[in-house]
């Protein structure tokens, strides 16, 4: 038996696809497959892509960077056409699709799902009994922050099975993720660059999903105005492709400095940042406007086109001025209403979510120390469709408090202490494209639910695992 599973290991079959997955242009494959399904409303078959591929993956692979590839394009899987959102729907409750409460499909998932995690599991499996699993005092930090999300509401009065069935669905994405990816990454140029070309891959399927929502969403632009409660993607709102698509910025610019040609990503990074303008999400203009001059900054400083980055900067500079001059009015106007909703009657609100953060502010005040769980009531309509994510008060901080009190909060501190000492002990510019990215999650979840909403929360958690991985490398 072990001779026939050793022989299938080296045949030329199991060689081409081990070299396939491990390839920098596999991103490039799953983008392809991404973008076909999603148009088609071929959700199950991208599904099953997947499934196949990152399980592939966990079996095949000596380094599971591939994976995190993967791990991008699940957050972009529902297509428009099969979104059980009611944001999809524009709030028409009987405009929402059934098609994942379909029993076919559902079904179909749940064992997909089942043989993924059962890949991971084998995968991990497998680490322990090579006795590659360390453990180290960024594990010990990370375990303590999920125990908190474990005990989230612990002793609150409406306290139910919800939370903790949402608190184990946390663990297992900030945990399971990092533990299963820590010890199995080959950390080297070649693994920067693999990665960088991921979120690359990712941003070209973003930037075309806009380009053509633009083209072809009815109503969406009316008398010179975006209408962005249209602009949805079935797999999230404006507040999610602008989110997505900041991520994307420092790894372009990362590209742009280690290319040959890398004044080409300079130039694609500015139809980047453009793209998050007309993403209509303030947030991601906000995160946008932070992290754009710092990925800048370092290719200045870093890159090796100089004079050719300098030039295309400058060029964008000019351009966006001269736009700004001719196009005054209107440019203005776009800003003033999508900035409009922050002041209301002379009041912060911030579309609502000053309202959020006095609630989640007195939901802490009445369990301090272990909070009051993430299922409770907040004051605006919303869903995701899938009713096992609660509703969030849109800050990071206050969202711990309000779930996990004060013991949640002092465990979260530890572990983004961690993270920051972590990067701090081997200060590359490889390093800090990770950083900063992560960076990116943590500024835009303190106006959003990003850090807790499962698909974000893969990614942070791979980027956490490759922060703490290359430490000494």
């Amino acid at each position: 038996m072990k001779e026939s599973i050793a022989k299938l290991k080296n045949s030329s079959f199991i060689k081409t696809l081990k070299e396939m997955l491990s390839s920098k242009y596999f991103p490039f494959l799953n983008a392809v497959m991404t973008l076909l399904c999603y148009y088609l409303g071929w959700d199950i078959v991208l599904i099953y892509y997947i499934v196949i591929a990152g399980s592939a993956i966990f079996i095949l692979c000596d380094d599971l960077t591939p994976v995190i590839s993967v791990f991008l394009f699940i957050s972009i899987i529902v297509s428009a056409k099969n979104s059980p959102s009611i944001f999809n729907a524009g709030h028409d409750e009987s405009a929402v699709s059934d098609y994942y409460f379909n029993p076919v499909i559902y079904i179909q998932i749940i064992i997909l799902v089942a043989l993924f995690i059962c890949a991971g599991v084998y995968r991990l499996g497998l680490t322990i009994a090579k006795k590659k699993f360390t453990l180290n005092p960024n594990f010990f930090g990370l375990c303590a922050f999920c125990v908190t999300l474990l005990l989230n509401g612990i002793f609150s009065k409406n306290y139910d099975t919800k939370n903790i069935v949402f608190g184990l669905m946390l663990v297992f994405f900030f945990l399971g993720i990092y533990s299963l990816l820590k010890d199995n990454l080959t950390i080297n140029k070649a693994f920067y660059e693999k990665l960088a070309l991921a979120f690359f891959a990712l941003s070209l399927v973003l930037i075309l999903e806009l380009f053509i929502a633009y083209i072809t969403i009815d109503n969406l632009i009316v008398d010179g105005h975006i209408n962005r409660d249209k602009l949805t993607f079935g797999w999230g709102i404006w507040n999610t492709m602008g989110m997505m698509l900041v991520l994307c910025i420092p790894a372009v610019t990362y590209l742009a400095i280690i290319k040959k040609y890398g004044f080409i990503y300079t130039l694609y990074s500015a139809l980047l940042f453009v793209s998050v303008i007309l993403s209509c999400s303030r947030q991601s203009i906000v995160g946008a406007f932070l992290i754009y001059p710092l990925c800048l900054i370092i290719l200045l400083v870093k890159g090796k086109d100089r004079i050719a980055n300098l030039s295309i900067i400058g060029c964008a500079l000019v351009a966006g001025i001269i736009l700004l001059i001719v196009f005054k009015d209107t440019v203005l106007q776009y800003f003033i209403l999508l900035f409009k909703q922050i002041v209301v009657n002379g009041e912060l609100d911030g579309s609502g979510r000053t309202q959020l953060w006095r609630e989640a502010a007195r939901y802490f005040r009445n369990n301090p120390f272990f909070g009051s769980g993430f299922f409770v009531h907040f004051s605006y309509q919303g869903d995701s469709g899938l009713g096992f994510i609660p509703l969030m008060c849109h800050n990071t901080f206050l969202q711990i408090l309000n779930s996990c009190g004060l013991i949640g909060l002092a465990a979260y501190t530890l572990h983004r202490a961690q993270s920051v000492v972590s990067f701090c002990k081997n200060m590359t510019v490889d390093r800090a494209f990770i950083a900063i990215t992560i960076l990116t999650i943590l500024v835009l979840s303190l106006f959003d639910n990003h850090l807790f909403n499962i698909f974000p929360t893969i990614i942070y958690s791979s980027l956490i695992a490759v922060l703490y991985s290359s430490e000494k490398i």
